[in-house]
């Protein structure tokens, strides 16, 4: 469900619908429809300088444009990509790049990269394999707030094949470079470093890891606060930086802390066993300690006067500041009084803190050289309460603003880690004549004397069973007392001596409390209680472990025994054709289970059951259910109440030349009509779904028909389609005509159909055929060449196949004429749609007893529904010995054939569901 950025910038992506395949090296991405790879927003993705793309492509086909990787919003960005045959560099907004020359080739694997630095000319070079094929001048480039994106782009456009070792720089590649990123990062280098790279507040005692090399027997570890040495240093010449030599773990712990504040860099050379030794030398990555202090972010700000344009809450919101904490001239980001001496400025924190050091930037106005506004005189008083108060010793006097754009920080005032919630300044003088006051900016540091970041998070949900807890400790503390528990007002305590605790047991889906007191010398410092949640569920199957290895007997179908293999029931679990589990349809990781069932032909019931090696042990943890998540699809026609219907549908379209929809039908043989109520038109995301009635030639996609129908904007609309294959006509109306809910018919005599609508299902009104002038305007009434025999019923579409199942729900139906027999249901073109069938859990121990439980709806479930059983409900299963679970779709019992489907399976687990 993830793809993993190689380069340790952290910019991991999220799948969304692309599946995974062989590729160039290893696994590729195999793209079709909407699919993407979201890697979010980083701010080192939004590059509007120099960058280079470089990827692996096998295109599936070159219809417009498909898209390769970029990152875009309206209007701004970048977008890597193929015009039908061709490359196509973007810059939205400006210029489309074309290689005329870039010519890709259909279904073969082949390297291609673009180089790009805005505004030169022969600033865009397209390679393919290595070799350059266009230089065109470069426009300029922005960049916008939008996903960094691999197989899709702002515009919806998407890419057809499959993409492989996507790459992108912040600079022009050389052609030597180019080439060299047609090769994958070596897999004997150390990779995925912890902490990431450029990671910051990093803890002082955090140890290093790493994935190591895939044929690393040992590690070499390089670490200190000078690239060059560093980068440079190698067992012959350590440069003071080795600090490990052949470790056996692809780990390292320092024994000292890094200091507050520092920035290190560290390398990890990867090492060979016998006879070669050989070592590959490791990328050198950063990061950078915590820091002693951190900026108190709740606060307050009130004054003993400000100018209207010019309050007191300038002080702390960052008004005037920029990125490198400069602070800019205009008077109306700071702070300034209108007049007199002394003045006060008071700041009230959101709890009490141990104050640590006040950053300054004084008063910067084009005019502070002459007029000297700033605070220079000023009387620091601090109080827990605000009522005692105390006056901070050794407070220096407050250097004056350089009145530039350049300003920063100039006076620090140290706190000493004196405990407050309320400080006022009283400035009794300033730095010149008159008697206006103004200040730019502050910034308190507190130190953290109470445990904090815990680990897992506070309100954290899902937490396994057995998971270390752990936290940031106060500055000063020296031992920890964790309290633990269910009940926040009755914890049970203990001291440990490290940030970390473990609990003795936890039970599945509980609700923990725990908090932690830091003990030092100078005494105890109480902490915030926190909370989380306890995983509900054990693994009993997440299909994660099954593969496509025939001979090795592990598919999802080896494992889950079927109806195909047994040839005793009517299931097929798993696809016919690799990969055999479902990777795009999954509740969580990477595949779920596909459990087809027909249960219309030879058997009335399907099967699948799985039996495990060994007896399973499904108690202790307060277990007491068993689960498992279940996504079906949409009933196709169900009958809710007498005479009133739904009927689902997710597919394309009735229009143009070839129909995709649902169609619920009965025999017509000559004339005849059909009227019905349509009630309402609900899910999927098309403003042209169509909930009707239709007279049908045929069953054909491109069948002759007549249909009358609202939408759920609004219109209503008489279309058809005079003779098979010829392209659909429509007499519609404009958005808003109709509200739901409201009566259509289509009426048959001969060849001539005649469509109706009523707001009342009494008065009936010929649909107008002059409000479209468009040139699909059809007449009413229609000549339709249809035979003598056709099908009348109710037809749904919801237009965007891409958009979710819509429901359609119809009632007061009438046919008249020559229609006969039952409703029937007909998926014309593809259409995913469950029949209604219960489901059966059935659980056996090892001493064969055995019971069922049923669920008689979760077959039809559109979304990922979570089916828990309580263990109860199988009464007489040891569940300390489970052997087998058998999974069944219809009644084994039944005597007369029912309906086919669907479903998905993942995440079969025993445990305890929160409350």
């Amino acid at each position: 469900t993830t793809t993993e950025d190689s380069s340790g910038n952290g910019n991991n992506g999220t799948l969304e619908g692309p599946v995974w395949v062989e590729g160039v090296f290893d696994g590729a991405l195999q793209f079709t429809g909407d699919d993407r790879v979201n890697c979010g927003e980083a701010t080192n993705l939004g590059l509007t300088q120099a960058l280079s793309l470089a990827l692996w492509v096998n295109p599936a086909d070159f219809t417009g444009d498909r898209a390769f990787a970029g990152r875009a919003a309206a209007g701004v960005g970048y977008a890597f990509k193929s015009q039908s045959t061709h490359l196509r560099f973007t810059t939205p907004g400006v210029l489309d790049h074309d290689g005329n020359n870039s010519i890709l080739t259909l279904n073969t694997w082949q390297h291609v990269a673009v180089t790009f630095s805005p505004g030169q000319t022969g600033g865009c070079v397209f390679y393919i394999n290595g070799v350059a094929t266009d230089t065109l001048t470069a426009s300029a480039l922005t960049s916008g707030a939008g996903p960094f994106e691999i197989g899709h782009n702002f515009w919806g456009q998407w890419c057809n094949g499959m993409i492989d070792d996507v790459r992108l720089y912040n600079h022009v590649l050389t052609l030597e470079e180019v080439q060299a990123s047609m090769v994958a990062v070596s897999p004997g280098l150390a990779g995925e470093p912890n902490p990431e790279d450029e990671a910051t507040d990093v803890p002082a005692d955090a140890a290093l890891a790493w994935t190591p090399g895939e044929s690393a027997v040992t590690h070499d570890v390089y670490l200190g606060t000078n690239f060059d040495d560093v980068n440079d240093a190698s067992v012959s010449d350590p440069r003071g930086v080795l600090v490990g030599q052949g470790l056996a773990e692809a780990a390292y712990a320092s024994d000292s802390p890094f200091e507050y504040g520092q920035t290190y860099y560290w390398r990890v050379d990867e090492v060979n066993g016998a006879p070669d030794y050989t070592v590959f030398k490791g990328e050198v990555w950063s990061f950078t300690a915590e820091t002693y202090g951190y900026p108190i972010t709740s606060l307050t700000v009130e004054a003993s006067n400000a100018q209207l344009t010019s309050p007191a809450s300038n002080t702390i919101n960052g008004s005037g500041l920029d990125e490198f904490d400069q602070h800019g001239v205009d008077l109306k980001t700071m702070w300034a009084t209108s007049g007199g001496l002394p003045a006060w400025i008071q700041y009230t924190f959101d709890k009490v803190y141990k104050l640590h050091e006040l950053w300054v930037w004084n008063a910067n106005s084009e005019l502070e050289v002459f007029m000297g506004f700033g605070a220079k005189d000023v009387v620091i008083e601090y109080s827990t309460d605000g009522e005692t108060w105390a006056q901070l010793e050794n407070v220096p006097e407050f250097a004056k603003g350089t009145g530039t754009a350049t300003y920063t920080a100039n006076t620090i005032v140290d706190f000493g880690g004196v405990m407050a919630k309320y400080v006022k300044l009283t400035i009794n003088d300033n730095w010149g004549a008159t008697a206006l006051v103004s200040l730019s900016e502050v910034r308190f540091f507190y130190t953290p004397a109470q445990a904090f970041e815990p680990d897992p998070a506070d309100g954290a949900t899902g937490v396994e069973l057995g998971t270390t807890l752990n936290w940031r400790p106060g500055r000063e503390a020296t031992s920890h007392e964790v309290s633990f528990g269910t009940d926040p007002n009755a914890l049970t305590a203990e001291t440990v001596a490290d940030h970390n605790y473990t609990p003795a047991s936890m039970d599945f889906g509980t609700l923990y409390y725990w908090r932690v007191d830091e003990v030092g010398e100078a005494g105890t410092y109480a902490g915030d209680v926190w909370s989380f949640r306890a995983q509900e569920f054990g693994p009993i199957d997440d299909f994660e472990s099954y593969n496509d290895d025939i001979e090795a007997e592990t598919t999802i179908w080896h494992a889950w025994v079927d109806g195909v293999t047994t040839q005793a029931s009517g299931s097929q679990v798993g696809y016919t054709n690799s990969p055999f589990a479902e990777t795009k349809i999954v509740h969580s990781g990477k595949q779920s289970m596909p459990f087809m069932y027909d249960n219309a032909t030879s058997f009335f019931f399907s099967e699948a059951e799985r039996e495990f090696e060994s007896a399973q042990n499904w108690t202790g943890n307060g277990a007491d259910e068993v689960a498992l998540w279940v996504q079906g699809n949409a009933a196709k026609f169900v009958e809710t109440a007498p005479g009133q219907y739904t009927i689902s549908s997710n597919t394309a379209d009735i229009w143009g030349t070839s129909d995709n929809f649902r169609f619920v039908y009965k025999q017509l043989n000559g004339d005849g009509a059909i009227s019905a109520k349509v009630l309402s038109i609900t899910g999927g995301s098309a403003t042209w779904a169509k909930p009707g009635v239709m007279i049908r030639e045929s069953l054909d996609p491109a069948a002759s028909y007549a249909l009358m129908h609202p939408t759920p904007d609004g219109r209503r609309a008489f279309q058809n389609r005079p003779t098979t294959g010829a392209n659909a006509v429509s007499a519609h109306s404009g958005i808003g005509a109709i509200t739901l809910p409201i009566w259509v018919k289509v009426e048959r005599k001969g060849n001539q159909f005649t469509a109706y609508y009523s707001q009342d299902g009494t008065t009936w009104t010929k649909q107008p055929d002059t409000e479209n002038t468009g040139t699909d305007r059809s007449p009413n009434p229609q000549t339709i060449g249809m035979g003598n025999s056709a099908y009348i019923g109710l037809a749904v579409t919801s237009n965007n196949a891409a958009g979710g199942f819509c429901f359609a729900e119809f009632s007061d139906v009438v046919t008249t004429g020559g229609a006969t027999g039952d409703w029937t249901v007909a998926d014309i073109g593809d259409n995913p749609g469950n029949d209604p069938a219960p489901m059966y859990v059935t659980l056996a121990d090892s001493a064969g007893k055995s019971a069922t439980a049923t669920n008689a709806d979760i077959v039809t479930s559109v979304d990922w529904t979570r089916w828990v059983i309580p263990m109860s409900d199988f009464a007489g299963v040891n569940f300390a010995k489970v052997k087998k679970m058998v999974i069944t779709i219809g009644d084994k019992t039944a005597t007369k054939a029912g309906g086919t489907g669907i479903v998905f399976i993942d995440d079969i687990g025993f445990g305890h569901s929160a409350e």
